[in-house]
């Protein structure tokens, strides 16, 4: 893309924003090398990942992205075969455990209707690395630091150093309580040089104290001297501490080698977190603008609805703007300051971020192209290094862009033509904008020359646009007007500002006869399209009320047929009683006169013969029951091959036939085909088994998120915002969840999520106390929270 049109559209300054947006140095840097792309598929398969993961952040609970560490350094190190530090190990433990997280969160979320695939598509190919974390976790701290239970050996070693220290400070100290020694001593206090224990000596005396001098202070006063009696102690701690070194290397050595042993995964997996990074950043940055994805294409047409310039902070003007369709070339006029440089930049940007990949600020359905270039002179292009006028520096740009555009570029022209004499400039500003239209470009020129409003009428493929003025506030709107264009409203100023009317109508008198018709006319044109804006808005709001009646009417014929459905059910369940209570009366008269034998088999047989009549009416009355019922119903759309439910049977199944003109469908349902009326089938999905190859597994519905919290929220690498809102939530779950105590890891850091952390307990409910961790837990990185 032109860098050029890239650098005076701002591209950059929306990148910066977009760079607030990220939570990791890696996916810092891809928004540093996000640049347009002129790939349709592409560009929509990243509109469509923001898509999705803006209806993420707006349904779920924030993804866990915090403690990614950009650890690519230090795999380059182990890719060379070098040993990491306990410090990178640490990243790295940090950084693939949030990873774990991460991929955790996303197969946890419910997605019936496919709406994250993409998303979880990606999310999928987080790899775990459950023994590498083991095992950098129980050889390095929470510190960097690398711990004793790193091994046996290391553990022994430190036991004999701790040993071996206290030895010789205890030696020392017998020396400085001595009085033999009292007169020699300084400052009665153990001290360290060359990582050897010694004592301040008076220099006077140094020669009466046996030792070795190691130090001297600055003021030449004081020697440190470490004294003969624990000379061979210091030695074997020296000795002790070596051999701690090379085990402490060693475990790190057999770290490292672990770590490239899994090398390629981690790369892949720290790609896969960048970009999930980065995709979320786009979303969070969409959600922020109140933007939508556009809809592309590749034939240079642009529809943009509502349009803002993301730049722009105050209340902006939102604009509609066409081009492509009808016309490739755009002629906007209007006041100075008016808003024609904002309309033209806003058409520009949202381009550029649209084959970016970004979300636009303007209302859903809004269409962008494609395009290979766009190109751009705007603003004051004056060179004083060239030595150029604004009119020269201009036309240097304007050339290099007519000579490069083509049918799949998009030129944008601010104030063509200006800087020289206004014929010769309107004239040479015409010329450009037709030699642009016969390349094919799709261009958008602004412009103050009147000349130029003709030729946008009287030139096919060519519209006029204006930025509105009220002249009663002498004021832009910077309500962009497509197809009318811009009237000077130089008189109508002047007279507002109290110039008088007698110099008005002689000023007048110079005007050329046709400049004053066309303002006329546009004049006219105006008021037209204001009375149309008026009837316009007023059908809307009868269409609107009349939606409403609409709605309304339905939801009673809803609610009607609802009630008339439940009447048909209680016929049902009346006739069926009755049919039963005939059957037990029935059986009962027959059991009584079988008791008494009063009659023979004949009157018997002639008895449940009426008995059978009489329960043959009451079925047929039944059944026109249900025939009335399904009359009443309409016939489903229901197509071969659909998913059904049979209503009469409360049976799934799925359409094998439709037997035209008798309203019936072979159904198979389980192992029966069944022929049914097509009222009695209701259209359904049928739940099918997902092949663990080809999709990802999603869980199932979260359940109660309160019972499985974690004991320790972790919030290191968040921005304040984002911990305030992830540490209230998570002390409302612990509460939920009866949780007595909980650990809020913040890190030491430069203190500010400690401050936050601190701040938001003294205010939150519930909280008998809190205080900061002891050395064993994680010190002053970690508060401890008991809960109430």
């Amino acid at each position: 893309m032109d860098k050029h049109a890239l650098e005076v559209l701002e591209f950059d300054k929306i990148k910066e924003q977009l760079r607030e947006h990220t939570t990791s140095k890696i996916g810092n840097h891809l928004v540093e090398k996000l640049s347009p792309s002129t790939d349709l598929e592409f560009i929509e398969s990243r509109q469509q990942e923001v898509t999705e993961a803006t209806k993420i952040l707006s349904r779920e609970s924030a993804p866990p992205f915090g403690g990614i560490y950009d650890i690519r350094s230090a795999l380059k190190k182990v890719e060379k075969g070098a040993i990491l530090g306990a410090d990178e190990l640490l990243d790295i433990l940090i950084t693939i455990t949030s990873g774990k997280k991460l991929r955790s969160y996303f197969l946890g979320l419910e997605d019936e209707d496919n709406e994250y695939v993409r998303i979880l598509k990606i999310s999928s190919q987080i790899e775990t690395f459950s023994n590498l974390e083991q095992k950098i976790r129980k050889a390095v701290d929470n510190q960097g630091q690398i711990k004793d239970s790193a091994s046996s050996k290391l553990a022994d070693l430190r036991r004999k150093i701790r040993n071996t220290s206290d030895r010789i400070k205890n030696k020392l100290n017998s020396i400085l309580n001595s009085n033999r020694y009292q007169s020699y001593i300084q400052e009665s206090v153990v001290t360290i040089r060359d990582q050897r224990y010694v004592i301040p000596v008076k220099a006077a005396k140094q020669s009466d104290f046996p030792g070795i001098i190691h130090d001297k202070s600055a003021s030449g006063q004081t020697v440190f001297i470490e004294p003969m009696p624990v000379v061979e102690i210091n030695n074997k701690l020296q000795q002790l501490r070596s051999e701690e070194e090379e085990e402490i290397k060693r475990i790190l050595q057999e770290l490292s080698i672990e770590v490239e042993k899994r090398l390629q995964p981690i790369k892949e997996t720290i790609k896969v977190l960048a970009v999930l990074d980065f995709i979320f950043a786009k979303a969070k940055y969409s959600i922020e603008l109140e933007a939508s994805e556009p809809i592309l294409n590749s034939k240079g047409q642009i529809n943009l609805i509502k349009a803002r310039h993301p730049l722009l902070t105050e209340d902006v003007v939102p604009i509609d703007v066409q081009l492509g369709d009808n016309f490739a070339s755009l002629v906007i006029t209007g006041p100075n300051t008016g808003g024609k440089t904002v309309s033209l930049k806003t058409i520009g940007l949202l381009t550029i971020m649209g084959q970016a990949g970004l979300h636009v600020p303007a209302l859903s359905g809004s269409k962008l192209a494609i395009f290979n270039q766009v190109y751009a002179d705007i603003g004051d292009e004056q060179s004083i290094e060239q030595n150029l006028s604004t009119f020269s520096s201009h036309m240097t740009q304007i050339i290099k862009i007519v000579e490069r555009a083509s049918i799949n570029s998009l030129v944008l022209l601010d104030e063509l033509g200006a800087g020289t004499d206004p014929v010769e400039g309107s004239a040479l500003a015409r010329g450009i904008l037709d030699y642009l239209h016969q390349q094919g470009a799709k261009t958008v020129a602004t412009t103050h020359y009147s000349e130029l409003k003709t030729y946008a009428y009287n030139q096919d493929g060519v519209e006029n646009a204006s930025v509105e003025f009220d002249v009663e506030t002498l004021a832009p709107t910077y309500n962009l007007q497509m197809g009318l264009p811009g009237r000077s409203n130089a008189f109508q100023i002047a007279s507002r500002l109290g110039l008088s009317d007698e110099i008005i109508d002689k000023a007048s008198q110079f005007l050329d006869q046709e400049d004053i018709e066309l303002d006329n006319i546009i004049k006219q044109i105006e008021e037209d399209k204001r009375e149309y804006q008026q009837k316009k808005e007023s059908a809307q709001e009868n269409k609107r009320q009349a939606r409403e009646l609409r709605e309304e009417y339905e939801a009673k014929l809803k609610k009607l047929e609802a009630q008339k459905e439940r009447e048909m059910k209680e016929a049902y369940r009346e006739a069926n009683k009755i049919i039963k209570r005939a059957q037990q009366k029935a059986n009962k008269i027959i059991d009584e006169l079988k008791e008494q034998r009063q009659l023979n088999d004949r009157k018997i047989e002639g008895a449940r013969s009426e008995l059978r009549e009489e329960r043959k009416d009451l079925k047929e009355e039944r059944q026109e029951l249900i025939e009335a019922k399904r009359e009443q119903k309409e016939v489903p759309d229901i197509k071969v091959g659909d998913k059904v439910k049979l209503s009469n049977l409360n049976q799934k199944g799925k359409v094998l036939e439709i037997h035209s003109g008798k309203e019936e469908a072979l159904v198979q349902a389980g192992i029966m085909k069944v022929t049914v009326d097509l009222r009695e089938l209701e259209k359904t999905t049928i739940e099918s088994k997902t092949n663990n190859n080809t999709r990802v597994n999603i869980s199932q519905v979260k359940s109660n998120k309160a019972k499985n919290i974690s004991p320790e929220l972790d919030l290191r690498g968040l921005r304040v915002v984002e911990a305030k809102n992830k540490l209230d939530k998570y002390l409302d779950d612990a509460l939920l969840a009866n949780l007595n105590q909980v650990e809020i890891i913040h890190g030491k850091g430069t203190g500010t999520l400690r401050e936050v952390v601190d701040e938001m307990l003294k205010n939150y409910r519930n909280i008998k106390d809190y205080r900061l961790g002891r050395p064993k837990e994680g010190g002053t990185g970690v508060t401890i929270v008991n809960l109430g």
